[in-house]
This record gives structure tokens, sequence and C-alpha cells, in this order.
């Protein structure tokens, strides 16, 4: 059984204000993740992807035959209208708890976070109490009537792009292609909300309701610095044997491998 205990979310301070502090969720459109003006760590060729090529193959749409051919470049798309708040999950590992002084330990790499640095002032949220976050979200998704998801990527796009099942699956289901992304990205251990919405705008903003017990901690990042989680004082739920109690901090961590610099 695994059990969530943080997001995390990795944004210029700005952009992390429009959630901490004006209670708004800013969603990307699918599509925008597959913008080569992108960093490294958000532009994806396969953002979206549902057959890859080589293929000949016929399908229906709405009782409607088609047929699609692709040579060994060629790539479909899902046009579904998502949109898409990213964000970093931190999950408990009995396998690497210190049971003895009640703590656990989280590395977040420098791996991760380089691909995302585009400037000095980057800035890391922790959103501490999921269950509440969780809760705002599928409240302003019903409030709003938008059909709506949220999970952990998997990343076994580049299976999935062969596999007929998937597929006719993605065709039939708006949010399928959003929660399956290629291995080269399984760095970010990502977890996503989102929503479905017809305008076509490129961005989609989710008011939450204001909730001061929905709780936030910011950390400046420093180039090339590793993170390390410490999750402590942890209380267990007796039925699951997964805490539902802990604090947390974060402190840096030096790399074991130098770094090149900027």
């Amino acid at each position: 059984m695994r059990k969530l205990l943080l997001l995390v979310r990795i944004s210029k301070p700005e952009y992390n204000r429009t959630l901490y502090q004006d209670y708004e969720i800013y969603m990307n459109h699918q599509k925008n993740f597959c913008n080569p003006n992108y960093n490294h760590g958000q532009y994806d060729r396969y953002e979206g992807a549902i057959l890859s090529g080589p293929f000949d193959r016929k399908y229906f749409v709405n009782g409607k035959e088609k047929r699609v051919y692709l040579n060994n470049d060629g790539i479909v798309y899902k046009e579904n209208n998502a949109y898409i708040f990213c964000m970093y999950e931190i999950e408990f590992d009995s396998e690497t708890y210190d049971k003895e002084n009640n703590k656990f330990y989280h590395n977040i790499s420098w791996d991760y976070i380089k691909p995302l640095w585009n400037e000095e002032g980057l800035e890391m949220m922790i959103i501490k109490n999921t269950s509440v976050f969780f809760e705002k979200f599928l409240e302003a998704a019903d409030r709003e009537k938008k059909d709506h998801a949220k999970g952990l990527v998997k990343y076994d796009l580049q299976d999935k792009l062969h596999d007929r099942a998937y597929f006719e699956k993605a065709l039939r289901d708006d949010f399928e292609s959003v929660y399956h992304k290629v291995d080269d990205y399984k760095e970010q251990k990502e977890y996503r909300l989102t929503i479905k919405d017809d305008s076509g705008k490129d961005f989609y903003i989710l008011s939450l309701e204001k909730d001061n017990s929905l709780m936030f901690d910011l950390f400046t990042l420093e180039y090339g610095k590793n993170i390390i989680v410490e999750i402590s004082d942890l209380e267990f739920d007796p039925k699951t044997n997964m805490p539902n109690r802990f604090s947390a901090k974060l402190q840096y961590a030096e790399p074991v491998n130098p770094i090149e610099t900027l």
C-alpha cells in the first residue's frame, strides 16, 4: 500500500503566490507542454500522444470509421481540452523508514530540479495537508461543473504508444492520455490535477474556497543543491499501518558529484 505524504511544486515565487495567497490553481492546457519554447523540465514531445508510428490502423469515432497511417516519425495526439496542474509527490516508504528514531527522509535530487531551472529565485512550495488540498480541488471543480481527475503519472508511454487497447481507450477517455508519460521523465514523480474545459484558452484558473487550514511551506532554491525532506514524529493509523500525522522540514544537501556552473 502506498501513502502520499506531501506534494511539492517548483515555480517562480509570484506563481506560487497564486495558490497559497490567492487560493487559485493556475492550470496549463495539455497541448502547451508540447511547445519547444518551454524549458527542458516542462517540454515533452509526447505529452498527450496516444499512438506512434509506424502504424496503419482503422478505428471508429462516434460510429464512423476512420483510418490513420503513420510513418516512423508520426504521432497521433489526443484533442481533449485538458488543463493540468503538475506537482512532485513524496510518498512513505516503509523500507527506508527509521523506526528507532521515528524519522523518514526523502531526497529531492538536483537531477529533478535542474531541468526546471531557468533563473534565480525559483521557489519550492510544499503542500503539507494533501487531503484538504484535494478536498478543495474537488469542491471547486464540482462548483464550476467541470469534469475532473487526479492521480499519479505512470511512466510507461513508450510501450502504450504501440498498444491498440491504449489507443482505443484514450480515444474514449478524455483523461487517459494525461496520466501516461515516457520514462525519460520518471525523475519527476509527477502527481496531476486535471479538469476539462472547452473554452480553448491556453490556461484555466480554478478558484478554491479560501481556508486557513490549507497549509504551505516555502523554500528558496539554490543552484546545484539537493533537498532533503525530513519527516518526523510520525503517527500511524492502526488499520492501514500508514502515517496519518507527522512533521516535515526541508534542508539542503550537497550533491555527491560536482556540478557544472551556469
